[in-house]
């Protein structure tokens, strides 16, 4: 027998649905703060943002950017460096600029936060 609605369809359907209708919520808070960033712990972090330059200083740059921040190698909260990975992607409809990915060092300071250290 042939079952119209299996429990695995609904669930799949229900997850759909709920991913169309908070697209739109996603969009407006992007439009309205110009940035949504999610953080998932001290150095992971994922952000898109709308790019806008200047037209008044020759730059007509305009489009979305997408960056993420990952530990390159290293363990935060352990002594050491930690060795931390942003890539930036640009999505543009007007203007050029080249993607960008670059390596910083970071070293816990006596406040017990992180301090950059330069390249690594």
């Amino acid at each position: 027998m042939n079952k119209p609605m299996t429990r695995r369809g609904c669930v799949l359907g229900v997850a759909v649905w709920a991913v169309i209708m908070t697209l739109p919520i996603c969009v407006l808070v992007l439009a309205v703060r110009g940035e949504l960033s999610w953080r998932r712990g001290p150095f992971t972090e994922d952000r898109v943002w709308i790019v806008r330059s200047d037209p008044a200083a020759g730059d007509e740059t305009a489009g979305l950017a997408y960056s993420t921040i990952r530990v390159a190698s290293g363990r935060p909260g352990a002594a050491g460096p930690v060795c931390v990975r942003t890539r930036s992607t640009f999505l543009l409809w007007s203007g050029a600029t080249d993607n960008v990915d670059y390596r910083e060092a970071y070293e816990p300071g006596d406040n017990g936060r992180y301090q950059v250290t330069g390249n690594c």
